[in-house]
């Protein structure tokens, strides 16, 4: 039986893609998505820094 999806990996991959849009939009719809991941507690602390697009 192959493995299941690396779930880490992909939503690791999702905020490197947020990361790199860099637009509060997507840093709310990464938590949106993520509320309980350790990367959600990252954006929220990028949106309260204040130096998004």
């Amino acid at each position: 039986m192959a493995p299941g999806p690396d779930v880490e990996a992909a939503v690791q991959s999702e905020y490197d893609g947020v990361v790199k849009k860099g637009t509060r939009e997507a840093y709310e719809r990464f938590i949106r998505r993520h509320p309980d991941h350790p990367l959600a507690r990252k954006a929220r602390a990028v949106i309260d820094g204040g130096t998004l697009r």
